[in-house]
């Protein structure tokens, strides 16, 4: 055995049922993360982390998809009307895959299916790493059963529980792309371009910014290694880049005009961190490598791997990993000391540089079975413990947090949403106060336009990185403002423009200052861990706010109106959020523009007309 082709699987193709057993492995051990198989397959959303986000978004992005071959869509659900796009929220780019290939409409199993596919195949990416960079079939295997133990570490968990999904998918893809992209330098041909450009049309579609970073590290590459190879590997190299971006072309075309809806922040311009800043000491590399000796384990066995592979000849291989593997950490060691990138969370990039010692602790693995006597034997050993652990309650003993994600509503949840299905109709929107992201299960009131066939003020994301996030009511604050800066009449008129007839409260401030507005009674007291209580404002209901229309429609296709009349000044002014692309039909007698307001960055829809037209449609395809 060695590090050859020679010994790869074509000549030792009984590696590949140690392949398969390792993914069996994984697999059963992805089952527990539904608690069952039949978790996968109920309707019961995943409520943690941003899990109901991601499901939300996935649903409108794959029911417009079968619309029009498009995932951004305008929804006005939410927040008076915002603009779903690849920018916000990015994480929903695989729900949106998973919903999509199930017929396009709202189905939790769908997106259940979908994670637990990534997960059971995640050591697949290890494997094709491990042998594009020149492990033997044997080391191959080895590198995916490490893989197993890198998935099940906590700071991966911990993405799970968060629902970043997105993120784990392009790192598996990052580290698949340096074995894919070793290969075809060392065995060009068909099979080797193929695999290259099915990992850059994977990795574009799950996170383009992780490619991005991963541009320099494939530079580099290409200097060292073209002067080797002829015309026709240059051109296939530039084909496989071309085919990855070319095939996600439909979707990154709007992230790139979107990226504009970003909020700006102060923060977008912060100077970067001093040198020793950035270094850190020893407790900042325990937080990249994780609790427990999984990561330190893995870093000595890496860097031993290292030093070995350069030794055996494969310098450049060993340099790819370093690049690969070094950049995660830097990216992390920045996200964790830089407030630019602390705002997208770039230290959860920590797990790949751990991921990326795979491979040379796996090589240091395999030249110990190579001549070890019962070498072989602890090899196949080796890639049966994922399977055992699946099986086994072995696994609590090691450490693996095979705890279950949290699926559906708890019952105090489903009440709550039972009487606002009771207690409020469409003719107004609710406003909710939105409670901590820290607090488990916070994010499952993104499911409520689904669940209740209603319209919401807050509740969908208040760290949604678009400027339509300040509308809500949170940390006793309305808009961003402090309750006691309202006046009675600010707050009647706030009610007014936004069409709020009804007001969840989760906290007893938000309760005593609602309680104080002669318009405002109780409906009723609620638990979602702590007390909820249900106001409801007496107060006139309507989404036209100036002029008459009856309001016949609106979802995220389109908003229609009938009967419209303009005021003497030919307008008619809506409760809904105007975004740049919003047509209106009939264009011959209707004219669509913004209308602002002193306290609100974004203006309402206005519409001009000269007299009552009989019906007016308003729709935004993302032009």
């Amino acid at each position: 055995m060695d590090g050859s082709p020679a010994a790869g699987f074509r000549l030792r193709p009984w590696w590949l049922l140690a392949v398969a057993l390792v993914t069996v492995g994984q697999a059963r051990l992805a089952v527990h993360l539904f608690g069952s198989a039949e978790g996968i397959a109920d309707s019961r959303p995943l409520v943690g982390g941003r899990h109901p986000l991601h499901l939300y978004h996935g649903f409108l992005g794959a029911a417009t998809f079968h619309d029009r071959s498009a995932t951004a869509c305008y929804d006005p659900d939410f927040q008076a009307g915002y603009p779903k796009t690849p920018v916000f929220d990015g994480g929903s780019r695989p729900a949106e895959l998973f919903l999509t290939l199930a017929g396009g409409g709202y189905d939790p199993a769908a997106y259940k299916r979908g994670l637990y596919v990534v997960c059971a195949l995640a050591p697949l990416a290890f494997v094709v790493a491990a042998r594009g960079l020149g492990l033997s079939a044997a080391g191959s295997c080895l590198a995916g059963a490490l893989g197993c133990v890198v998935w099940w570490s906590p700071p991966v968990r911990a993405m799970l529980d968060a629902g970043d999904l997105d993120l784990l998918l392009a790192g598996l893809m990052a580290l698949a792309y340096a074995g894919a992209l070793s290969r075809y330098a060392t065995e060009p041909g068909p099979v080797s371009w193929l695999l290259m450009a099915v990992v850059l049309v994977v990795g574009w579609y799950a996170h383009p910014v992780v490619w991005l970073g991963l541009v320099p590290v494939g530079a580099a590459y290409y200097v060292i290694t073209a002067p080797r190879h002829g015309l026709a590997w240059h051109l296939g190299l530039i084909g496989s880049g071309v085919a990855g971006l070319a095939l996600n072309l439909w979707w990154l075309t709007d992230w790139l005009k979107f990226w504009w809806l970003r909020q700006p922040s102060a923060d977008d311009f912060a100077p970067l961190p001093a040198v020793g800043s950035l270094v850190g000491g020893p407790g900042d590399f325990t937080a990249i490598l994780g609790p427990g000796l999984i990561g330190w384990a893995l870093l000595a066995a890496g860097v031993g791997g290292l030093v070995s592979m350069a030794r055996a000849g494969l310098r450049t291989e060993a340099g790819l990993v370093v690049a690969v593997g070094g950049l995660a950490a830097l990216v992390a060691r920045l996200g964790a000391t830089w407030p630019t990138f602390q705002a997208v969370a770039a230290d959860r990039a920590a797990p790949f540089a751990v991921a990326a010692l795979a491979v040379p602790a796996a090589w240091l693995a395999a030249r110990w079975v190579e001549r070890a006597t019962v070498g072989p034997a602890a090899a196949w050993a080796a890639c049966g413990l994922p399977l055992v652990l699946g099986w086994a309650p072995l696994a609590a003993g090691l450490g693996l947090n095979l705890t279950p994600l949290p699926r559906g509503l708890t019952h105090e949840q489903e009440q709550l949403v039972a009487a606002l299905r009771q207690h409020t109709t469409p003719e107004a929107r609710v406003l909710i106060e939105e409670p901590a992201p820290s607090r488990p299960g916070w994010n499952w009131t993104a499911l409520l336009p689904v669940l209740t066939d209603r319209a919401y003020l807050g509740g969908l994301d208040p760290d949604a990185c678009v400027e339509h996030s300040f509308c809500g009511m949170r940390d006793g604050r309305l808009n961003g403002r402090a309750f006691d800066d309202w006046t009675p009449f600010e707050r009647s008129e706030f009610c007014r423009r936004y069409n709020v007839g009804w007001v969840v409260c989760r906290s007893p401030e938000a309760v005593g200052w609602w309680s104080r507005d002669p318009s405002a009674k109780e409906v009723g007291r609620f638990r979602d861990g702590d007390e909820v209580v249900l106001f409801e404002l007496a107060r006139p209901r309507s989404f036209v706010l100036t002029g008459k229309a009856t309001w016949e429609r609106a979802d995220r296709r389109k908003v229609v109106l009938a009967d419209v009349v303009p005021n003497e000044a030919g307008e008619v002014v809506l409760s809904l959020h105007y975004q740049p692309g919003v047509r209106v039909s009939p264009t011959k007698v209707v004219m669509v523009e913004g209308d602002k307001d002193l306290f609100d960055p974004i203006p309402m829809v206005k519409l001009r007309t000269a007299g009552p037209v009989s019906r007016v449609t308003l729709t935004w395809e993302n032009p």
